[in-house]
């Protein structure tokens, strides 16, 4: 993964016009891409210096040569640019690197009776190297990113050689085709530089890709899916990307019956990368959840601090004495409690808010010998949570700053007041509804980024229907 920085950096953020609105949205800017490059020239530094090269074999007028046991032992950077070409992906194009390499030869110089052998070592220096390579970033059939290098192009400015032992004199009769020859084998389109960058492009950044989170588990019931809705668009300053953006339940991936709302509106390229996450990602795993059952729990005195749930107690924090009816009716007992979600509960994000709205019933039921239980109460309740968003380890997190909720007798067996109904009701969601949900807060949802991008100088702007996160981002391969 650490050799693949500008490509899957780039290819991680794409866009283009699509049919369906898209759950989340993303950008990644030129500044981006230029310490994208910079990374990326640090990397391919460390995979030529070192680099075996093949034996060379020639002849030149009467001298037969062999080069032999030649290796790359010092790279240097060169100046770099990246710039986006319209419906293709990337250029990247560098101007002043320089290559020092270090090798064996041998010769036989053979003319009439003469004959002479010899051998050393070498050095050659090679300066003025510019390349050039197109990178095309598109996705497959699966929805997952591609990249593919095209048309890599190399050129050799200068090359000087230098030999260690023997003569001088029969060197300058091979030194000229040896230069030519090692300067083909840096440059050119199959030379030593192209062939490191299409390694570096086709196999190791397809490698890496294949790692990008494009579908992650959740509490291992959801899928969470960033699969591309289409193909890259690339713009002068900067390239995106539109992802599904959707929950669906694991074990039957079917489309929500309703749709993303637009997402907000930016022109802004300051930072490197923006996300925009529509509330669509979160009201469809709410839509799933209450589709299977899962916003159903039984609370019990187990949930709960000591004997609030008892029907008779010393004490009068119990619910048998708070409403005396519930003691009288059910005396030396415990009260379960059935919650449960009746719509699916919606998140909607505006103007530096986001809340939560949802209804559901609350069922009692009373403990009676052997284990059964006895209905004897219904209540509907409304909440609108409000919740405070931050980003953190490239997550999500959520926390409650505001649990209000109003509970009406839908259906009762037993006299009851809307008092007492209200205050142990609001003691349950102070105790265990709003813990819960501050406990799945914590779990963080997880953005599409591979593991060696990191978020810096992050900001976080929520809108309608919409959270944004500009930032800036740092490499840690």
């Amino acid at each position: 993964m650490q050799q693949v920085c500008l490509l899957t950096v780039a290819s991680l953020f794409v866009t283009s016009a699509q049919c369906k609105t898209p759950g989340l949205q993303t950008r990644i800017t030129d500044r981006a891409l230029e310490y994208a490059t910079e990374v990326a020239l640090d990397i391919l530094s460390k995979q030529v210096t070192g680099q075996q090269i093949p034996d060379q074999h020639g002849q030149s007028g009467d001298v037969k040569f062999d080069i032999t046991g030649m290796n790359v032992k010092q790279f240097t950077k060169p100046s770099s640019r990246v710039s986006l070409i319209q419906n293709v992906g990337l250029s990247w194009s560098t101007s002043g690197t320089g290559l020092a390499i270090h090798g064996d030869f041998k010769y036989k110089y053979r003319k009439g009776i003469i004959k002479i052998s010899d051998h050393g070592s070498f050095d050659l220096k090679a300066n003025g190297i510019n390349f050039q390579v197109k990178i095309e970033i598109g996705m497959d059939g699966t929805g997952r990113p591609t990249m593919k290098a095209v048309g890599c192009s190399c050129n050799v400015g200068s090359a000087d050689i230098k030999f260690h032992g023997g003569a001088a004199c029969i060197y300058n009769l091979f030194s000229g085709q040896l230069e030519n020859k090692l300067k083909d084998m840096v440059g050119g389109g199959n030379g030593l530089l192209c062939k490191q960058l299409n390694t570096l492009i086709d196999v190791n950044g397809m490698k890496s890709l294949q790692k990008l989170p494009v579908t992650v588990q959740i509490a291992k019931r959801f899928l969470l899916d960033y699969r591309f809705l289409s193909k890259p668009s690339f713009q002068t300053k900067f390239m995106e990307t539109y992802h599904r953006g959707e929950v669906y339940w694991n074990a039957v991936p079917v489309d929500a019956p309703f749709a993303a709302p637009p997402l907000l509106k930016s022109s802004d390229t300051s930072r490197m990368m923006y996300i925009w996450l529509s509330d669509y990602v979160f009201n469809t795993m709410s839509y799933n959840a209450l589709k299977y059952n899962q916003l159903q729990y039984n609370v019990t005195n187990k949930d709960l601090p000591s004997g609030v749930l008892n029907t008779t107690c010393p004490q009068s924090t119990c619910i048998g004495k708070i409403i005396k009816a519930i003691g009288t009716k059910f005396p030396n007992t415990t009260v379960m409690l059935y919650m449960k979600s009746t719509s699916m509960p919606n998140m909607t994000a505006q103007n530096g808010s986001t809340v939560v709205n949802a209804s559901g019933d609350i069922v009692f039921f009373a403990q009676q010998p052997g284990g059964k239980y006895t209905y004897f109460l219904t209540l509907s309740a409304t909440m609108s949570t409000t919740i405070s968003l931050m980003i953190e380890n490239e997550k999500v997190f959520a926390k409650v700053l505001k649990l209000p909720i109003s509970v009406t007798v839908k259906d009762s067996k037993i006299p009851v007041s809307s008092e007492g109904l209200n205050f142990i009701v609001k003691g349950i969601v102070s105790v265990f509804v709003e813990p819960k949900l501050n406990e799945l807060g914590a779990a963080g949802f997880p953005l599409p980024v591979i593991n060696s991008v990191h978020f810096t100088n992050t900001q976080l702007t929520v809108a309608k229907d919409t959270l944004l996160i500009a930032t800036d981002l740092k490499y840690s391969g």
